[in-house]
């Protein structure tokens, strides 16, 4: 951190660091920088909360383990203060919420028997002391229920486990079809963009129905179409190529525990809304966290209702645990807890397995100790260790390479090996200790032994030559693969060093059940006429704007337009810049303005998938300035001109063509100010408004 000035002193790191609270006890450089971070991580919001309400209840600990570990409770008093800063407007309003309080962080649940001001913490919420701060900071809050998805790892556990193939089959079946209707009407395109976030801040969802509305349609446009196509696309590849298959039976949510003590072993209550209403689950139901790669990781347990009078029937949008038996259940599901963990819920009685075996018992590794306060340069020392050794990824592609050639799957001796290893290597930026695994360097009586070959659903793209027929047989170790996901090491390590064969498991069936170019084939048959149009959709929206606005003076805005287009795409073209792989060759307005950057082959890499968001970020914040330009002039006392700026704006985006050096002209300004002017529109009297 370079040195700053606040309230005329000059701040430097240490003295910034000495204010969050007392590290001085934490001895591990990993653990300490971990909650250094702490204070740091991004908060919603905050409210105050008197020393007075401040009360520390001991954790319900058994056999070693914390049932309790990483969650507290609040009452109603104190989530009233919460909601009054935070969830002001909504109908439904969260009763649990991700905290950050002075050293403490963790999850708080609404529990209605305390009484007045009341905000209890548990030992194991305490990560550091020495904070004075008065200000409880929301980091997150359980507005709903997230969507379940399921993924390779969790696949090949169900299968292994009994899953019958035809109920995988179908969910994925049914999300291609879902994509395939995303493009036949304007409805289906607006909700599959509103859904996935896509142009949201330039008004796209809205901006197709309102065409829609006038009797335009989007996919008369070039450009709006292959907006939407491209975000299929990447979806259809998230499906082909990781197996990211939705469960509509199924949810998402944080983990508490039951402060009552009325669940019994192997019991849960969870009550979701949902887009449909409220839920209530019910009966057997299967339950994980993800990652997952041990078998054990997906156990069956009974979900039950409570009193009408009990405590739990106040919590929405959660999944609340038993303190009862002998382990609490969060930590058999891939080692969980419940200081922010979110946990996997399927109630599809298709995916329900046949057997499940015991989880995983690994014992947590100790955080490495230097035997004194860590300093600066410690730190500095473990972030180059950590780069050096962190072999997640790689990990997890051993683990399914073997899943996919071990007749017994997720359940073979070495896949439990390697799951523990990836264990290991999860908890390794807190613990300091990494898991190398250096095969060149390993006794080979040691070694999981596997052949050269990769099964198909790790190919990097359609290009790549797949055996139906090789053997399987292994008589030699294959070396350590290198990357940092699958799809990578896949294509780092494709042919000639490693064939692909034909996988016969459920992995490569769901892999081969899709094919890209049939699936555009069949939509772009659909929009074929957009193509015959005689004048362009833009001219179109121009030509019904400039009727409804006959009478509107508007042209002494023209100069202001010009600068808002010129500022929008230049920040258009620096983020097209910023996010390609090759200085010479950009990536596409399209890709930018969808938020995705598109894989090269197949799906996204990792890194890709990591710049898609920061590039989606990027271009949200260029464009919202660009809006509140438009809308309000900087801040200046111009809302009143709003309508008039934003008509010369889509003028400008209509008839002023420029062609910038390496990336040509640039189209979608005016799709921007088309949705800003007509919203604008309608508000003139007379006007039908399109929520």
């Amino acid at each position: 951190m370079a040195p700053f000035v606040l309230d005329g002193s000059l701040l430097y790191a240490k003295s910034v660091i000495k204010g969050l609270g007392d590290f001085s006890l934490i001895r591990s450089p990993a653990k300490c920088a971990a909650r250094i971070g702490q204070a740091f991580s991004q908060t919603l919001n905050s409210v105050s909360v008197p020393p007075s309400a401040l009360l520390q209840i001991p954790d319900v600990e058994r056999n070693g383990h914390t049932f309790s570990d990483g969650v507290g409770t609040c009452s109603q008093v104190i989530l009233n203060k919460i909601w009054e800063g935070y969830s002001a407007g909504r109908a439904l309003k969260p009763t649990i919420f991700q905290i950050r309080f002075q050293g403490a962080k963790g999850v708080i649940s609404l529990d209605t028997r305390l009484q007045g001001e009341a905000l209890c913490l548990r030992p194991s919420m305490i990560k550091f002391k020495g904070s004075t701060a008065t200000n409880l900071e929301i980091c997150d809050a359980a507005n709903k229920p997230l969507p379940l998805y399921l993924n390779r790892q969790l696949i090949k556990i169900l299968e292994d486990l009994g899953v019958a193939e035809k109920p995988l089959l179908d969910l994925q079946a049914a999300a291609v079809e879902r994509l395939r209707m995303t493009t036949l009407s304007p409805i289906n395109a607006s909700s599959f963009l509103q859904r996935n976030l896509i142009g949201k801040t330039a008004s796209l969802p809205w901006l197709i129905r309102k065409l829609s509305a006038i009797g335009l349609q989007f996919n008369d446009d070039d450009f709006l179409r292959n907006t939407l196509e491209l975000a299929v696309l990447v979806q259809l590849r998230e499906i082909k190529h990781r197996s990211r298959i939705l469960v509509e039976n199924g949810t998402t949510v944080y983990g508490i525990m039951d402060e009552t003590g009325i669940l019994g072993e192997g019991e849960i209550y969870c009550s979701v809304h949902t887009d449909r209403g409220p839920l209530l689950l019910k009966g057997s139901v299967v339950i994980t966290r993800c990652p997952a790669l041990h078998p054990g990781d997906v156990q069956c347990v009974t979900a039950v209702d409570v009193p009408v009078d009990s405590p739990l029937r106040a919590l929405h949008n959660m999944v609340a645990f038993s303190s009862k038996g002998a382990r609490d259940l969060p930590s058999q599901l891939s080692g969980g807890d419940l200081d922010g963990d979110i946990y996997n819920i399927i109630y599809d009685s298709g995916l329900y397995p046949q057997h499940v075996v015991d989880p995983a018992n690994y014992d947590a590794p100790k955080a490495i100790d230097i035997g004194r306060p860590v300093e600066r340069g410690d730190i500095t020392d473990f972030f180059i260790t950590f780069m050096e050794n962190d072999n997640l990824g790689m990990i997890a592609t051993l683990h399914q390479i073997l899943a996919d050639q071990r007749p017994c799957g997720t359940l073979d001796p070495e896949c439990i090996r390697v799951a523990s290893l990836h264990s290991t290597a999860v908890d390794y930026s807190k613990t300091g200790i990494p898991r190398i695994i250096d095969f060149p360097k390993v006794s080979i009586s040691d070694l999981p032994k596997f052949p050269k070959a990769r099964p198909d659903f790790q190919a990097p793209g359609p290009q790549v030559l797949i055996a139906k027929d090789i053997a399987l047989e292994a008589d030699e170790a294959m070396p350590s693969p290198v990357g940092d996901d699958e799809l990578e090491e896949a294509a780092a390590f494709g042919p000639p060093q490693h064939p692909y064969y034909q996988s016969e498991k459920i992995l490569g069936k769901l892999y081969r059940n899709i094919d890209e170019h049939q699936f555009f084939a069949q939509i772009q048959a659909h929009t074929a006429h957009a193509h015959q149009k005689a004048s362009s959709l833009v001219d179109s929206v121009w030509k019904y704007v400039k009727d409804k606005t006959a009478l509107i003076q508007w042209k002494h805005h023209l100069e202001f337009a010009y600068n808002v287009k010129e500022n929008y795409e230049e920040n258009l073209i620096d983020t097209m810049l910023q996010f390609s792989t090759h200085r010479n060759h950009f990536i596409t307005e399209i890709e930018v303005f969808s938020g995705s950057i598109l894989g090269k082959n197949g799906a996204q890499s990792k890194r890709q998938r990591e710049s898609s968001v920061n590039m989606k970020d990027k271009h949200d914040r260029d464009v919202a300035y660009i809006v509140k330009w438009i809308l309000q002039e900087r801040g200046e006392d111009g809302a009143a001109e709003a309508l008039e700026r934003s008509i010369a704006c889509l003028y400008v985006g209509c008839k002023s063509v420029k062609v910038w050096k390496k990336v040509g002209t640039l189209v979608s300004f005016a799709w921007v100010a088309a949705a800003i002017c007509l919203k604008e529109v309608e508000k003139l009297p007379g006007n039908y408004m399109l929520l």
